[in-house]
């Protein structure tokens, strides 16, 4: 059996709570093996006093070789943030000189990182590329694929979208879903743990999740206040979790500033696990999160997706599909009572974190070259 001769240095780069959910067990594995030196990045949401400074989560799982710095300021427009990315993370790459950049999703965080690792000649890994919403997210995660050289995809179907951009096939691995290594392995805390440290006091509940859209900014107020007057009416009790940083989260806070009833309880951010054992134990999740498309079915938990921010995703009998102008008391009602809790494994079986390090071990991976070339699909 062949071994990697020299130490890689790999970069990852962290910029929200839900990208750190996919990449955490990644880094876990590679911190574990001598072959490999780890550096972290974090940035974006993370660093933003608003939504929680979810870097202290990140530190509190790995403390070595972390490089974080501010790359916006709340509202900062996409295209701003993607130019301050591109220039802090250059001078971070130089620094450090890493053999592979890996990075996630479809952040304009990743789109920079991409960028920089494509003009500097460095491996570029891009997880869960190939995935469909229907948003501009899109346009950002079929960009850094093209940009990246490496491609883990989540599933069979992403794999395949990824072939028809022109990617190489065998620079394209599909290791399912980092996330579902974490509800698989992991012993989730307990509803009293959780209750406790979020100040929770109901014990029925269904969760909120709702982000902005940033192509239907114009009618993003009047659709959160319908939304929220949606859910007011079925008398519930609600965890309403905050948005993503997006061009127009401040307006999704802004309605939620002014909900003062005791049934709902409003949180900044929740760390990974407690967010997953919240989530096994709600009656639903409703709103326009990937939660509800990923980490809901392996769950058992019924989704209701509202509006299209994941209207081209994967769909299921077990995920509930409406417009904002279709949801109706009755049609919660009906899909809950045809609900069959079972668990779904869309996208893996909670190995991805050791498929990673296999294909890393492997000396051949290191040779994939810099320089990409456009694959044409073979005729039939």
């Amino acid at each position: 059996m062949k071994f990697i001769k020299n130490k890689k240095k790999i970069l990852f780069l962290t910029s929200t709570r839900a990208d750190f959910g996919k990449l955490r067990s990644l880094i876990k594995i590679l911190k574990t093996r001598k072959e490999f030196k780890v550096y972290i990045v974090i940035t974006g949401m993370h660093m933003l006093e608003k939504f929680g400074n979810t870097y202290t989560e990140v530190k509190k799982h790995f403390r070595s070789k972390i490089i974080k710095f501010k790359n916006q300021s709340l509202g900062d427009r996409l295209e701003i943030i993607l130019s301050k990315t591109s220039e802090r993370f250059s001078k971070i790459v130089k620094k450090i000189e890493p053999d592979l950049i890996v990075i996630h999703g479809d952040r304009v965080e990743a789109l920079a990182s991409a960028l920089v690792g494509s003009l500097n000649h460095i491996l570029t890994a891009h997880v869960e590329g190939g995935e469909v919403s229907g948003t501009i997210d899109d346009t950002i995660r079929h960009a850094v694929t093209k940009l990246s050289h490496i491609h883990f995809v989540g599933s069979p179907a992403a794999k395949n979208r990824v072939l028809k951009m022109g990617e190489i096939k065998k620079h394209i691995f599909n290791i399912g879903s980092p996330d579902i290594d974490v509800i698989i392995k992991k012993k989730l805390p307990s509803m009293k743990d959780i209750k406790k440290r979020y100040v929770i006091k109901f014990d029925n509940y269904s969760i909120l999740l709702w982000h902005p859209v940033t192509s239907k900014i114009n009618t993003l107020r009047e659709d959160t206040n319908k939304l929220i007057r949606f859910i007011d009416k079925l008398n519930e009790n609600f965890i309403i979790i905050y948005p993503n940083n997006d061009p127009g989260s401040k307006i999704i806070l802004s309605c939620y500033e002014k909900i003062k009833d005791k049934k709902y309880k409003v949180l900044k951010n929740l760390r990974f696990e407690y967010f997953l054992a919240l989530l096994k134990n709600a009656k639903y999740i409703i709103g326009n999160s990937s939660s509800a498309i990923y980490e809901a079915p392996m769950l058992g938990t019924p989704a209701i997706n509202i509006g299209d921010r994941q209207h081209k995703r994967m769909k299921s009998k077990i995920i509930k599909n409406l417009s904002i102008d279709e949801m109706e008391i009755l049609k919660i009602y009906k899909f809950l009572k045809s609900y069959k809790k079972i668990e779904k494994k869309f996208y893996g079986y909670g190995n991805s974190d050791k498929k990673f390090l296999n294909i890393l071990l492997n000396p051949e991976f290191w040779n994939i070259p810099k320089q990409k070339f456009f694959s044409d699909l073979k005729k039939n």
